[in-house]
């Protein structure tokens, strides 16, 4: 049996324990199911500390037919001197049953609130044990570039986007740097999930959390770049922006290599057990290799994204910044002349741009007034990206603010 206190008992949390046995298909018996044989067993370890005629305890039993009859007995408090021990007993019995090292077990429990990226270097660039600071830098700053642009595309599917939403960056501050790890040097990054509430209706798993879903694109945009390379084309990425990369993680991932180890980096991946599905995430390799073949394919295929032309429907609101008409601006009658105005506008997608519109002759007339006087307009269209240009297609319902 493996001795955990000398990690201290907050080494595997109480509710990461009860989060992970329920996950594993474990629940607690009530108390007045406990078996004669479980209470004699435990009474002097467990039941000396009670005061009020209260367990400080509770047995978790399977809903498994293979382990009926096998009862954890798990802590009710970090309070009780014995903690770490009885929590040993219960990792022991886990590593017995799941056929793994209590080690690997005890990750498991600490991780379960959690889904886990881990990425690996080649042991070229590892000195005793240690990379260079250049290189741990560019990795943190890389991997959260990257988390965010999957956070954003996930929000918002386009071939690309000029500014990474709030709710995209909020997400990528939340996941945790992990522990460092030997073998090749290794990056542990983790992404919060919350608990998972069971669905009302019996049968249907409930929808995935924000934070596994992105997680779960950055994995099969992974899996996209290795099938880009076996085939010899971009399609597998570029074909795939309503579940996988945009040109923003292309080349994010791309600038993370190079920055930190051009040779190659290793990525993998495990998943919390709380929320179903992840087994069919790809059902490629276990883990994924990103070197200089695969940044050139995600460099080529974020080109052949961002020259794809974006538009949606968005109202546009700011001020007249630039006026271009081929006719009299006064007269109403001429329908001829182009009537063009460039408003500044501003919103978390695009940042500050200049969208430029053509008006009809009253609208335009309203436009150079709003400009004199420094007022906002107000116009809806379809918004599309040309080049370095946006254009308002169609506008309608212009006012003035």
């Amino acid at each position: 049996m493996m001795d955990f206190r000398e990690t201290g008992p907050g080494s595997v949390p109480l509710d990461m324990l009860r989060r992970y046995l329920v996950a594993t298909g474990w629940h607690v018996r009530a108390s007045s199911a406990v078996s004669a044989s479980s209470e004699k067993s435990v009474a002097h370890a467990l039941l000396g500390n009670r005061t009020g005629g209260n367990r400080n305890f509770e047995v978790f039993v399977s809903g498994t037919s293979d382990l009926s009859g096998i009862e954890l007995v798990v802590p009710n408090s970090v309070s009780s001197s014995e903690y770490a021990s009885q929590v040993s007993r219960v990792i022991d019995a886990l590593s017995a049953i799941e056929d793994r090292a209590e080690l690997d077990v005890a990750r498991s429990i600490r991780e379960v609130a959690f889904d886990v990226l881990r990425s690996r270097i080649p042991d070229a660039l590892v000195v005793d044990d240690s990379i260079r600071l250049e290189m741990a830098q560019n990795f943190v700053l890389g991997i959260r570039s990257i988390l965010a642009a999957t956070a954003h595309t996930e929000l918002e599917p386009l071939p690309y986007f000029l500014r990474t939403k709030k709710e995209a960056s909020d997400y990528a501050n939340r996941c945790r740097f992990g522990h460092t790890f030997r073998g090749s040097f290794g990056f542990t990054v983790e992404s919060p999930i919350e608990p998972a509430i069971q669905s009302a209706l019996p049968g249907i798993d409930p929808a995935p959390p924000f934070e596994r879903r992105v997680i779960k694109r950055f994995a099969r945009g992974l899996e996209a770049v290795s099938k880009a390379v076996l085939i010899d084309s971009t399609d597998p990425i570029t074909d795939t922006i309503k579940t996988g990369f945009s040109a923003n993680v292309c080349e994010q991932l791309a600038t993370l290599v190079d920055g930190t180890s051009p040779s190659g980096i290793v990525f993998d991946f495990s998943f919390s057990p709380e929320w179903k599905g992840a087994e069919a995430i790809h059902a490629g390799p276990e883990h994924f290799m990103v070197g200089p073949r695969q940044v050139e394919a995600v460099r080529e295929a974020a080109k052949v994204l961002r020259s794809r032309v974006s538009s949606w429907e968005e109202t546009v609101f700011g001020r007249v910044i630039r006026l271009a008409s081929q006719a009299d601006p006064s007269d109403l009658m001429d329908m001829m002349g182009d009537r063009e105005v460039a408003i500044l506008w501003s919103s978390e997608a695009t940042g500050d741009i200049a969208v430029r519109a053509s008006l009809n002759p009253a609208e335009y007339l309203k436009a150079v007034e709003a400009h004199a006087a420094g007022r906002a307009v107000e116009v809806s269209g379809t918004l599309e990206r040309r080049g370095r240009r946006w254009v308002l297609l169609n506008p309608i319902n212009f006012q003035v603010h």
